[in-house]
């Protein structure tokens, strides 16, 4: 196998790990993102009403871009990119506009202290049909009053009674649309949320919940980790494609046909390099989103996700070569020599892929490229220092801490040459002689020759004479 061929055969086992740290990275940086303008938009709301609200006038103004803000975030981290949320600057009868692609939705918030109050400032008329949102604590009873108010003006204001009816009918203490939310706020939490902006000029954002690990649930990481799963298995479908279609294209220039048997053959490897790919970038993405996000301990939100994904194929990869051990098609010196090998080129792919995206600031081609370029230095890299390895076990018997066996038998091959006959133990069957019948015959040669039998590698870090 060339040079090119063993790093591009490494950038196809690496890249499904890969490809599924990337996707994952990239999601929980959007997550991380929408929860930080979060943050940044309430802390310039307050700003702009600090001087001129008391506390319980800055709990309502946070309130709307609180609201409007982490709906954002919620659809971020449902993988959303097509839901939106403003707080409009015209002073309108909406406090929050959102929506899709297809939907734009209205809404009115109220902060007040009571629930009863609540209800009635939600039941004005110019609120009428848009979506109502007040402190979580107080959603119940403003139901309930928004619903004695609609009965007992029936009767007598059956236009007013409507209102209120559409408020016990509407009330919420979130924005929702589709599969995203924006986060519940109670009054108590709101008015100390504006007592520490008019002392700090700023909050605590883990205090009040604005942080990944509140946006990204254990379904998010299962739906990204099924979504990398996809892409890894569609890179490398193409990946591992794109020699087999190039060789069937030169054989059939070459011969004018191209055998069937064959292209079953290749399609079986596309298939098996697919899934292999899907695997690993399904697992590094659970693991790196979990990771990242927090949902797996403040600790690991630091953890790399290169180390990651490196982890995560380093360990699918072992696991592949103990079932190959415990099946007898590879020995214990190339289950350790594969999983050095990886070890090195992966890192070098990785450092690569890295580089490769800097340089190359287009999503995947500049990984990609690195990656290539990563995988074929680190193998020209691994090869050339074991061959250095191997040549000093050769000449010192050194076992490189166990990874190189050290065979000091003959074999067969070489007493052939030496002229030895040779035998199998179980074909063997002894026959008895006479004595009487034994006689001895001499020879003579007029010349004598030698091979000397020196030592070498004789298979896999196997060091023997031949």
């Amino acid at each position: 196998m060339s040079t090119f061929e063993e790093g591009y055969s490494r950038l196809l086992d690496n890249i499904g790990g890969i490809n599924g740290t990337y996707d994952s990275a990239a999601y929980v940086g959007n997550v991380e993102n929408a929860v930080n303008r979060t943050i940044e938009a309430l802390r310039n709301e307050a700003a702009h009403r600090v001087n001129v609200s008391s506390e319980d006038y800055l709990k309502g103004w946070l309130a709307e871009p609180w609201h409007a803000e982490t709906l954002k975030a919620s659809a971020a981290a449902r993988g959303r990119s097509d839901i939106w949320a403003n707080v409009p600057a015209n002073n309108g009868a909406g406090d929050v506009l959102y929506g899709n692609a297809t939907t734009t939705l209205e809404a009115q918030l109220k902060y007040l202290k009571r629930g009863e109050e609540t209800a009635k400032g939600l039941s004005n008329p110019k609120f009428s049909r848009m979506e109502k949102v007040g402190p979580s604590d107080q959603v119940e009873i403003i139901k309930e009053t928004a619903e004695r108010l609609a009965l007992k003006n029936l009767l007598n204001r059956p236009e007013q009674a409507a209102h209120y009816q559409d408020t016990a009918d509407r009330a919420s203490d979130s924005l929702q649309i589709d599969n995203a939310s924006s986060k519940p706020l109670d009054e108590k939490t709101a008015k100390e949320m504006a007592k520490d902006f008019r002392k700090d000029g700023d909050i605590d954002a883990d205090k009040y919940g604005l942080n990944t690990e509140n946006f990204v649930e254990w379904s998010d990481v299962a739906r990204q980790a099924g979504q990398a799963a996809l892409n890894a298995a569609i890179m490398s479908a193409a990946l591992t494609a794109a020699p087999h279609i190039w060789a069937m294209i030169r054989e059939h220039i070459e011969t004018g046909q191209i055998d069937t048997n064959k292209l079953a053959g290749r399609f079986q490897d596309v298939l098996h390099g697919a899934g292999t790919a899907g695997l690993r970038g399904g697992v590094a993405a659970a693991l790196t989103a979990a990771c990242k996000s927090g949902l797996m301990g403040d600790s690991l939100k630091s953890v790399s996700p290169m180390a990651i994904g490196m982890a995560t194929t380093l360990t699918l990869n072992a696991l592949d070569y103990s079932f190959k051990l415990q099946q007898g098609i590879i020995t214990n010196q190339e289950f350790a020599h594969h999983c050095f090998r990886d070890t090195f080129v992966l890192s070098t792919g990785i450092f690569g892929a890295t580089v490769g995206q800097i340089i190359i600031p287009i999503p995947w081609l500049g990984a990609l490229a690195g990656n290539l370029v990563g995988s074929t230095l680190g193998a020209v890299v691994f090869e050339g220092a074991n061959q250095v390895v191997l040549g000093v076990c050769v000449e010192s018997g050194w076992t490189f801490l166990g990874m190189v066996s050290q065979d000091y038998t003959v074999s067969e091959d070489v007493l052939r040459q030496a002229g030895f006959d040779t035998f199998c133990v179980h074909s063997f069957n002894k026959q008895s002689f006479s004595t009487k019948s034994f006689s001895i015959q001499s020879f003579s040669t007029n010349s004598l020759s030698f091979k000397p039998v020196r030592r070498g590698v004789i298979a896999c870090n196997a060091i023997g004479n031949f």
